[in-house]
């Protein structure tokens, strides 16, 4: 839960450029196009370009983008729900497509690696704007 409203946390998840900001490791974006970015993130040492397109946008409730790179295709989904002392916001992470021989290293690095990272993301979200 953040103390913030759906209006402001969408203003700020639906903005691609703001993403680097709160991003649990190294990340740059540059747009490429009304609805797509290129990124470059650093992380446990490598270093991974990807391509971001914007696929659903519901203004105050949801906002999601597909990020492919040389591992796979992934599909990111901010969820924001309005409550009470101001709004719970849910990441999710979906694998579209796993590159070849990344089935294994994608699995291994879920629990320890990829999880921590999409809370500590949402937690610096929290903190970074206010």
């Amino acid at each position: 839960m953040i103390d913030r409203t759906a209006v402001e946390l969408f203003g700020v998840v639906s903005d691609v450029s703001t993403h680097p900001r709160w991003a649990a490791n190294s990340l740059s974006v540059q747009r490429t196009g009304e609805r797509t970015w290129r990124s470059i993130a650093h992380a446990k040492g490598r270093t991974f370009h990807a391509d971001l397109i914007v696929t659903a946008i519901e203004p105050d409730r949801m906002f999601e983008f597909v990020a492919s790179d040389e591992t796979g295709t992934y599909r990111h989904r901010f969820t924001l729900d309005p409550v009470e002392d101001g709004c719970r916001v849910e990441r999710s992470v979906t694998v579209e497509r796993l590159g070849r021989g990344q089935r294994l290293l994608y699995w291994l690095t879920l629990v320890p690696v990829r999880k921590p990272a999409l809370r500590t993301s949402l937690e610096r979200l929290a903190t970074t704007f206010w």
